[in-house]
């Protein structure tokens, strides 16, 4: 059981004080992020190859499905109104 415990990279100075139930829940949760971290690698390789595959390379905000938009600059104004109005609700004084 304590090697089981070490490969599923738990630390073994904690092995000795776990009940049963406490080492179960330990090596579910280990199975689970192990299984986690094995599905996102085959998901990174699988799309690798498929970028491989491409004649055309997507730019990464297609890819990503998220827009670069950005409003439009807020002026000086706006932006000194906005932390007046933070450091009142703060209590802090705004001379």
């Amino acid at each position: 059981m304590l090697s089981a415990y070490v490969s599923a990279g738990l630390p073994p100075g904690e092995f000795w004080g776990l009940s049963l139930w406490e080492y179960n829940a330990q090596m579910r949760g280990a199975h689970d992020r192990l299984e986690r971290e094995q599905d996102g690698r085959a998901w990174l390789a699988w799309h690798i190859e498929a970028l491989h595959r491409q004649e055309r390379l997507m730019s990464l905000a297609e890819m990503t499905g998220r827009t670069e938009t950005h409003g439009a600059p807020q002026s000086d104004e706006d932006l000194q109104s906005m932390f007046d109005l933070l450091a009142t609700a703060w209590g802090a004084r705004t001379d």
